[in-house]
């Protein structure tokens, strides 16, 4: 890769608020029990906590959190204090690819993660080529 994809995905990576792992950071707001008599245990819709490792700034970790709003999934992902809304979530065959648009550096960047809904752990890649597991809380 060339030193200056390198670069830009450092930038990036730091300016979406990644943290290194023995950062701490402000827990984000509890998501909403489900309603009595249903369930979100056969769905992507939770938490997770959510580490990227080997990217130029070190390992870095954060929070996604994934809601369904009229049957589509949407979200955030929360690092270092701060939080980006997802441009899109959507299921694969395997699981689920992420994306959302880094507006300082004009750039799309994407988690594709393999896992079956309900699953405790996704795990795939980030930009690519960053290892990153998801964690269900």
């Amino acid at each position: 890769m060339k030193p200056i994809a390198l670069l830009l995905i450092l930038s990036l990576l730091l300016a979406l608020g990644c943290t290194p792992r023995a950062s701490t950071t402000a827990s984000p707001e509890p998501l909403p029990e489900a309603p009595a008599g249903e369930s979100t245990a056969m769905t992507y819709v939770g938490e997770y906590d959510v580490t990227v490792s080997d990217t130029p700034a070190g390992t870095v970790t954060g929070t996604l959190m994934i809601t369904e709003v009229d049957g589509d999934l949407t979200g955030s992902f929360v690092a270092g204090g701060s939080s980006t809304e997802l441009q899109s979530v959507s299921t694969t065959d395997d699981g689920l690819r992420i994306n959302f648009y880094s507006a300082q550096y004009q750039t799309d960047v994407n988690m594709n993660l393999k896992g079956a809904p309900g699953a405790a752990t996704l795990s795939g890649t980030t930009l690519g080529s960053y290892r990153t597991v998801a964690t269900r809380k």
